[in-house]
């Protein structure tokens, strides 16, 4: 679904904190919870890249406050950083390696320390993105959209290598290339990228620097596919499709 860039920057600025999904979902009856999800993920790491250095040089009185008696999860609310990525720059500051760190944050029932095994549970369950949790609900989502495609390109009966094929080669790897051109109201496409996230101006800009551009030399003209939208100005690029969810239901000449 194709949004305007000013709805999209209203969700975008008023996705302050993981309650607001809740909220949005009510206002904006015609999205889906997911894709409220999807936009503060984006957020959210956006975030983390940004501000990660300029945490991270306050490491030290960070875990002295843990070691006063505030929480992980206290301690993220106080500097609006992930209660993960909080956790984790404080107890590896702490001593404990980064090994040890994601042990214990995928199973806290095996530690030992009473105080460390409640608050990483705590902090797992107040972190939808960087938790293990959090991992896999976005893992599950990439996986998601290839098989719709996957489906798809089988029901059809088009010939296609994956991505996994492709990495065999060597070769950069959009996640199907077809054996033979299909054609999308009239355009080329020759391989078909999947995005599980929402095509804003950055996000897209991102793909086509380390992937879309680099397909489109390798392989021809092509296609990628967000499958929770993007905003309606987004480039028009030469050789590269843009579309979303229900481009599979599009005119196709196969």
């Amino acid at each position: 679904m194709m949004i305007d860039e000013g709805t999209y920057k209203r969700i975008y600025s008023e996705l302050r904190s993981y309650r607001d999904i809740e909220r949005l979902s009510r206002i904006y009856t015609d999205r889906t919870r997911e894709f409220f999800l999807v936009i503060y993920t984006q957020k959210m790491i956006r975030q983390v890249t940004q501000n990660y250095h300029r945490v991270r040089s306050k490491t030290k009185k960070l875990q002295e406050r843990w070691r006063s008696g505030r929480t992980l999860l206290e301690i993220s609310e106080d500097i609006s950083f992930p209660p993960v990525m909080t956790a984790f720059l404080i107890l590896t500051n702490d001593g404990y390696g980064k090994k040890t760190f994601r042990r214990m944050l995928n199973d806290p029932s095996r530690i030992d320390d009473r105080r460390l095994r409640r608050e990483l549970i705590e902090v797992a369950e107040n972190d939808p993105i960087y938790s293990p949790e959090g991992n896999r609900v976005q893992r599950e989502r990439g996986v998601w959209g290839e098989e719709m495609i996957r489906r798809w390109l089988e029901k059809k009966n088009i010939t296609y290598r994956s991505e996994e094929d492709l990495r065999a080669e060597g070769k950069k790897t959009p996640d199907f290339l077809f054996e033979r051109p299909l054609f999308y109201r009239g355009e080329e496409v020759n391989w078909i990228e999947s995005k599980a996230s929402f095509g804003d101006l950055k996000e897209i800009n991102k793909n086509l620097d380390k992937q879309l551009l680099a397909y489109r030399k390798l392989f021809g003209p092509g296609m990628v596919i967000y499958w929770f939208g993007f905003v309606d100005t987004a480039p028009l690029i030469e050789g590269i499709i843009i579309e979303t969810e229900g481009v599979l239901k599009g005119p196709w000449d196969i």
